[in-house]
């Protein structure tokens, strides 16, 4: 195991990754979350641990190269508050994209915020989702706050990204799926019986859904709201959704 000068080269490298991504790495930290990524086969690029830090064997094994660093240096330079003196990177999953052919998933309009976009693909794989799809727009899921939000589950199930909605339609118009608008005034979850496969559409908190995302869509699906509360946070409302199509 290296150990790095706080102002060595690595650092600096290291430092400007986390800032700005570099295609087909992400950067990943806390004792827990590593190790799962481990055990979920994602390729660990680089290891970096505080020092006094004793790591998993597992995870120090899985990793390409392994650093040592100061622990108030490695706190700077983290992307959360409480990296538990682990940080990795480890290269973007590689898997084969959604068939469209049975099963349920969400496509995203413009979802913005990275730990909004996380918790949902989290609701998704945990509640049966076979993928998330993403429109233009929407922020990076391999995003430090994506992946923390996801709880990981941005390794775990199928996340494309620049998908335009028409493309949605038209995979379910081949499958003879449908496509469901969550949105004010449609049928209520209660009575809404979509087929297999089913694409639901998510817009962002405030924008809603664009007028072409409606436009394909064969309804709209309505959590009926009391107290007068006018909607719900989006990925409170993916889960709720979720939920009723698996059951």
């Amino acid at each position: 195991m290296e150990k790095l000068g706080k102002h060595g080269a690595r650092l600096k490298d290291l430092r400007r990754r986390v800032k700005r991504r570099p295609e087909g790495q992400d950067i990943v930290d806390g004792r827990r979350l590593v190790a799962d990524i481990v055990r979920w086969s994602v390729p660990v690029l680089e290891l970096y641990l505080a020092e006094g830090v004793e790591p998993d064997p597992e995870i120090v094994a899985a990793a390409g190269e392994v650093y040592a660093v100061d622990t108030a240096v490695l706190d700077e330079v983290a992307p959360t508050k409480h990296p538990q003196g682990v940080l990795a990177v480890v290269a973007d999953p590689r898997r084969p994209p959604w068939p469209a052919r049975e099963g349920a998933a969400v496509w995203l309009d413009t979802v913005q915020d990275p730990g909004n976009l996380g918790a949902i693909v989290r609701s998704a794989a945990g509640l049966g989702a076979r993928a998330v799809l993403l429109s233009p727009g929407c922020a990076d899921p391999f995003h430090h706050a994506a992946v923390r939000g996801s709880a990981g589950a941005v390794f775990r199930l199928p996340v494309t990204r620049d998908v335009p909605v028409a493309r949605v339609a038209e995979r379910m118009s081949e499958s003879g799926g449908e496509v469901w608008a969550a949105g004010p005034g449609g049928t209520p979850i209660d009575r809404w019986s979509p087929s297999n496969p089913t694409v639901l559409l998510l817009g962002a908190e405030g924008a809603g859904l664009s007028a072409d995302a409606r436009a394909v869509a064969a309804g709209e699906v309505t959590i009926p709201l009391d107290r007068e509360i006018e909607s719900l946070n989006v990925a409170v409302a993916a889960g709720i959704l979720l939920e009723r199509l698996r059951s």
